[in-house]
């Protein structure tokens, strides 16, 4: 399975099939229905810049095998690539367990690189070219959305938005919006902010000058072409907060503002409307950057919990902001 410009395109044993312009939700319903038409078994070989599909894949019952550096090609690998990956070389590659997430059997390596970009994140952060989130600054506070767009999900959570006048951002994935513009552009017209999420969830300190520009340039193209002006598009959200020292630095150089996150909803999990508003309530605090999800699956509970969450903030003193209302109270300077 490999992610393009497009879309999807599958290498099997009856040869290449493209899928385009559609979200991960078809890739997968396709190869669950190849799952049931080969008697011996499927296996979809999947690679670390491709952080759409592998857990979805497994979720359906379907064997997930993921390549990681150094069998990853920069920019990823095309997949014919990976299939033969999967036939010569099935020992070099790391299989998904069932109920894992994306990077099941990464951890520590993706701990030991976040820890060792403290230093830099420090210094963007001291420069007002990154928010971390809870960094004091006054009793403010900002909603962001990651993995959308999504054509039943995202428009409720705008809708929640506009009842409450309340701000927010957007991470937006390459390969979503390109199959869902109109809900691009109703973003952009309602006022919120747009960001980067990269192309296809790309976990990116596996990725060296090609595949990040590719990951993070084709989204800013989708995104730019949906609105109609790209000088906005200048927030980036790396998936699952992967980054690295050096990441760090080339995205900076880019001209492009890193935004993680301090209170995680964890509403992925689905844990029920009123524990998502729970979690956010009882951890936020001043300059707060909340993460939540408007894409990637299920969201229901999500648009659920979101008037609880508002009220919620405002009933504890809080002043929802955009991030550049955010970025510009730490005192710090902001972009250039």
């Amino acid at each position: 399975m490999e992610v393009t410009r497009e879309g999807y395109r599958i290498a099997g044993p009856g040869g290449v099939e493209v899928l385009e312009r559609c979200d991960w939700g078809r890739p997968v319903a396709r190869l669950a229905e190849l799952a049931d038409r080969t008697p011996e078994g499927l296996t979809v070989v999947v690679d670390s810049a491709n952080g759409l599909l592998d857990a979805p894949l497994a979720a359906a019952g379907i064997p997930v095998l993921r390549a990681d550096p150094p069998v990853l090609a920069d920019g990823g690998a095309t997949a014919e690539a990976l299939a033969d990956l999967g036939r010569s070389r099935p020992g070099a590659l790391a299989a998904l367990p069932s109920g894992g997430w994306t990077m099941s059997g990464r951890e520590e390596e993706i701990a030991a690189a976040d820890r060792a970009s403290a230093p830099v994140e420090r210094q963007l952060v001291c420069a007002g070219r990154m928010l971390a989130g809870g960094d004091g600054a006054g009793p403010l506070v900002a909603l962001t959305f990651d993995d959308g767009p999504h054509p039943e999900f995202t428009p409720q959570v705008l809708d929640v938005l506009e009842r409450h006048d309340a701000p927010a951002a957007f991470f937006c994935i390459g390969l979503n919006a390109l199959a869902h513009p109109g809900v691009v552009r109703r973003i952009a017209r309602a006022g919120r902010t747009l960001g980067n999420h990269t192309w296809s969830h790309a976990y990116l300190p596996d990725l060296g000058p090609n595949g990040l520009a590719l990951q993070l340039g084709r989204t800013r193209e989708v995104l730019a072409e949906a609105c109609g002006d790209d000088r906005q598009v200048r927030w980036l959200r790396p998936p699952y907060g992967g980054r690295s020292p050096q990441l760090l630095r080339t995205v900076d150089a880019l001209g492009l503002i890193t935004v993680l996150w301090d209170v995680d909803a964890k509403d992925w999990s689905r844990p029920g409307p009123a524990a998502i508003a729970e979690r956010v309530l009882g951890r936020v605090r001043p300059g707060s950057v909340i993460l939540l999800h408007d894409g990637g699956g299920d969201r229901s509970q999500t648009v659920a919990a979101l008037p609880a969450v508002i009220t919620g903030l405002r009933d504890r003193g809080y002043r929802i902001v955009d991030l550049d209302t955010l970025l510009a109270a730490t005192g710090r300077p902001g972009p250039g």
